[in-house]
C-alpha cells in the first residue's frame, strides 16, 4: 500500500477557562444535537449544499437510480421499511437504521435500499446518525416532490440499531386483516393505514424485476427495471400529489397494486376500500386534505423510535450562524481571526448591508480598541436557498471576515451586528447569542495554513490527542461511526506567541482496508481534540475538516 498521510499541526495557549451553564430558553450557538442537521436540512442548494443529502434528491428526481426508477420514492420507501418493524406497545423498532441489516429479507426486495443507504452514508458522523439521515431523506423526498406542499417538521436524536429488527414489513400478497394488524403494531389505525399507503404510493411504482408476479418483465432487466408506476404524475416537483387517490376513485388507475392482473397482490385496492372508500375519497376530493394528511402521517412515521430515544424539538433555521472559525498564530505576536457568518436574507443580495464582528477579549472584559475589536464585512458570498419551501424561498448569505488581533488580547467570543441602510434609513441589529456572545476558545485552535489538518493547544497542556471519526464497516449495508486515535508530538514553542506547536500524521496503514476501499473520499471528515496535563483536560469536540488545506493524495485524511 502506498504510504499516505495528513499532517495535523496544533498550537497551545497558557490557561484553562471554566465553562458556564445556561438555561436553553432560546437557541444558543453552538448546539451539538442540532447544528449539523440544521445545515443539512436547510442548506440545500448553492454554498454549503455539498454537506447535505439534499444534493442527491433536490429537486425531485435529481438522484438517478436507473431507468424507470424514482430516487425520491426509494428514499421514502427506505424510511417506511425501516420503521415498519416497530412495535409501539413493546417500544421496539421504528426509525433506527436497522434496515441496513435487513435488506436481504424477502420483505425488502430490490436494490433501492442499498443505493439509498450508500447515498446517505456519505453524511454519517457522530452528530448525524444513519437513522436521522433516513428520516431526513423522507423529509426531502416528500417536500422536494410536492413543491413544498408537504413540509414535515424534522427532529433530531435518533439512535442507530446494532442489529436487525423483527420481521414484519407488510407484503402485497397478505390479506387485509394482516395489513391492519401490522399497521396497528406500528401505531396506525385502519383509517391512518389508508392515508399512509396513499402517501407512500404517490411516488414510484412496482418494479417487475423485483415483483414479476405483479408486473411482467418484458424489457431487458439488465437495463430496465420494468416499472409500472402507481399513477401518471411520477416526475417533477409536483409528483407528490393526490393523483394516486383521484385515479383510484375514478377507476382509471394504473396502480398495479390496486387493479393488477394478480388479484392476490392487489393490496392497495383492499386497503383503499377497507372503510368503504371514505378516506381515499377525501384525499381524492381535496389536494389540501391530501397534503395535510401526508404531512401528519409521515411526521409520525419518522418520529416512531425505540423506547428510550428522545427527539429534539423541531429544528428551525438559525438566524445567525458562524462557521469555519480559525485563529491562525502569526510570528509577530498576533493572531489572524477569520470565519464566516451565515444570515437569513432576501432572495437577492442586499448591497447596502454591512456585518460587523465585535470581538470579546480572552479576559472576557469589554474591548475598547476599535482597531482590534471590530471588523466589518459587506461582501456576501454565494447564497444558499431552500428552494422548495416558502414563497419566496428561504435564502442564506455568508459574510466572510478576517482581522489581526494581538495575542495578548486573544478572543473569547464575539457579537454580530447587522447594519442595513435602505433609502437613507439605517437600521442596526445586534445579535449576542442569548447574551453571552458567540463563543470562541483560543486555547486549542486549528491552524489551516500550516499543514493539511491543523489544531491548537496551550503550552501548559503537555499532551495532545485527536480522535478522527471514520465509517467503520459492520455486518450491514451501512457503516457505524468508528474512530482512529492519534497522538501528537510536541514540535516546540511558536516564538514570541506563548503557544506550542504539535504535529501528528495519519497513515493509510492504520485505517482498515475495507474503509479505504469502500468509504475513502465519500464521507464527512471530522475529528475531536483532547489536550491535557497532570491536572487538567480540555476537549474540543467535532471539528470539521472542511476548510483545511487538502493533501495531494485523495485517499489522505
Amino acid at each position: 500500500m502506498v504510504l499516505s498521510y495528513r499532517l495535523l499541526s496544533t498550537v497551545t495557549k497558557l490557561s484553562l477557562v471554566a465553562g458556564s451553564a445556561y438555561a436553553e430558553s432560546e437557541y444558543i450557538w453552538p448546539n451539538a444535537k442540532t447544528d449539523l442537521l440544521e445545515s443539512m436540512l436547510y442548506e440545500q442548494q448553492g454554498l454549503g449544499s455539498g454537506n447535505s443529502p439534499a444534493t442527491f434528491i433536490v429537486p425531485c428526481e435529481k438522484v438517478n437510480f436507473g431507468t424507470g426508477r424514482n430516487g425520491a420514492a426509494e428514499w421514502l420507501r427506505t424510511a417506511y421499511h425501516d420503521m415498519a418493524t416497530a412495535d409501539v406497545v413493546a417500544g421496539t423498532g421504528g426509525i433506527d437504521a436497522s434496515i441496513g441489516f435487513e435488506v436481504n429479507r424477502d420483505e425488502n426486495p430490490g436494490v433501492g435500499f442499498n443505493e439509498t443507504l450508500v447515498n446517505l452514508a456519505a453524511f454519517l458522523t457522530p452528530r448525524s446518525s444513519m437513522a436521522d439521515l433516513i428520516a431526513l431523506g423522507a423529509v426531502f423526498a416528500a417536500n422536494g416532490c410536492s413543491n413544498g406542499n408537504v413540509t414535515i417538521p424534522f427532529r433530531a436524536g435518533r439512535v442507530d440499531a446494532k442489529g436487525p429488527g423483527a420481521p414484519g414489513v407488510p407484503k402485497p400478497e397478505q390479506p387485509l386483516d394482516e395489513h391492519i394488524t401490522s399497521f396497528q403494531r406500528q401505531g396506525f389505525t385502519p383509517q391512518e393505514m389508508i392515508g399512509l399507503v396513499a402517501c407512500g404510493h404517490t411516488l414510484g411504482g412496482v418494479h417487475g424485476v423485483d415483483f414479476p408476479e405483479i408486473v411482467p418483465v418484458v424489457k431487458d432487466p439488465a437495463t430496465d427495471q420494468n416499472t409500472q408506476t402507481f399513477d401518471t404524475t411520477n416526475s417533477g416537483m409536483n409528483a407528490f400529489d393526490n393523483t394516486v387517490a383521484v385515479q383510484f376513485v375514478n377507476n382509471v388507475t394504473q396502480n398495479p397494486l390496486a387493479f393488477g392482473h394478480n388479484e392476490t397482490t392487489n393490496s392497495d385496492g383492499r386497503i383503499f376500500n377497507s372503510d368503504g372508500g371514505e378516506v381515499i375519497g377525501k384525499m381524492a376530493d381535496s389536494p389540501s386534505y391530501f397534503y395535510q394528511t401526508c404531512t401528519t402521517l409521515l411526521e409520525r412515521m419518522i418520529n416512531t423510535v425505540p423506547k428510550g430515544v428522545t427527539l429534539t424539538d423541531p429544528i428551525q433555521p438559525i438566524a445567525v450562524k458562524p462557521s469555519k472559525l480559525f485563529a491562525t498564530i502569526n510570528s509577530n505576536g498576533t493572531m489572524t481571526m477569520s470565519g464566516s457568518i451565515r444570515l437569513i436574507g432576501p432572495v437577492t443580495a442586499n448591497p447596502n448591508r454591512t456585518v460587523k464582528i465585535h470581538f470579546h477579549p480572552r479576559s472576557g472584559e469589554s474591548c475598547t480598541d476599535t482597531n482590534t475589536c471590530t471588523v466589518s464585512s459587506n461582501v456576501a458570498s454565494v447564497g444558499s436557498a431552500h428552494v422548495i419551501s416558502g414563497n419566496p424561498p428561504l435564502t442564506f448569505w455568508w459574510y466572510q471576515f478576517s482581522t489581526v488581533i494581538p495575542i495578548t488580547q486573544g478572543v473569547s467570543g464575539f457579537d454580530v451586528e447587522v447594519v442595513d441602510n435602505n433609502n437613507g434609513v439605517t437600521n442596526s441589529t445586534m445579535y449576542k447569542n442569548g447574551g453571552r456572545g458567540f463563543p470562541f476558545d483560543d486555547m486549542i485552535v486549528t491552524q489551516p495554513k500550516l499543514s493539511c489538518s491543523e489544531i491548537r493547544d496551550d503550552s501548559k497542556l503537555d499532551s495532545l490527542k485527536a480522535i478522527v471519526h471514520v465509517p467503520e464497516p459492520l455486518n450491514s449495508t451501512t457503516p457505524a461511526v468508528g474512530s482512529i486515535p492519534l497522538n501528537f508530538a510536541k514540535v516546540g514553542p511558536v516564538a514570541g506567541s506563548g503557544y506550542t506547536l504539535y504535529n501528528a500524521t495519519i497513515v493509510n496503514g492504520v485505517i482498515p482496508a475495507d474503509f479505504v476501499n469502500n468509504f475513502a473520499g465519500s464521507y464527512m471528515r471530522t475529528y475531536d481534540l483532547i489536550a491535557s496535563n497532570s491536572t487538567h483536560t480540555v476537549e474540543r469536540e467535532f471539528n470539521m475538516m472542511d476548510g483545511l488545506n487538502a493533501c495531494p493524495d485523495p485517499n489522505i485524511f
